[in-house]
């Protein structure tokens, strides 16, 4: 449970933030960080989680938020790489 609630933490700070322009490279390198921290997170939270589930301790569904958080921190990721590309000299 805590490992999801540090990761809605991590991922409000990744999907709220926006630079101000392409030139806002600080704002970037950190949602960039934000995100891969994210995608970091749901998988740890994702194998704190397994053991549980296949003892039958929790439900199957504990693994769905980790998963989405996962899959949250990658398109996040790539939509700031895809959308802001680095210059020329950069």
């Amino acid at each position: 449970m805590l490992a999801n609630l540090l990761c809605c933490y991590v991922a409000y700070g990744a999907l709220v933030a926006r630079p101000r322009g392409t030139w806002d490279e600080q704002t970037l390198t950190g949602i960039e960080f934000a995100s891969a921290l994210l995608a970091a997170l749901g998988v740890s939270a994702f194998l704190l989680a397994l053991l549980p589930v296949r003892r039958r301790a929790l439900s199957p569904w504990w693994l769905a938020p980790p998963l989405v958080f996962l899959a949250v921190g990658a398109a996040r990721w790539a939509y700031v790489a895809l959308a802001y590309p680095q210059g020329p000299g950069g």
